[in-house]
């Protein structure tokens, strides 16, 4: 990511945590699951509204390579 998109992505995350409440000591598991859950897809959301799209074709470089599944 350039850091042009680094900073777009940090204005969104930004964004969207704004709307959330922050969880204090006395939270249930219950809550803290649901927060990471938010997270986990509201991160995946901003990633693919800010990292470059690629394709996958033929000629597609492959980086899983016999020395890293060594």
């Amino acid at each position: 990511m350039t850091e042009e998109d680094e900073e777009a992505a940090e204005v969104l995350w930004t964004e969207l945590a704004k709307e959330r409440a922050h969880l204090d000591a006395e939270c249930t598991a219950d809550e803290v699951e649901q927060e990471a859950a938010w997270c986990q897809e509201a991160m995946g959301n901003v990633l693919d509204a800010t990292a470059k799209k690629i394709r996958i074709c033929a000629r597609s470089n492959r980086w899983w390579k016999a020395d890293i599944k060594k």
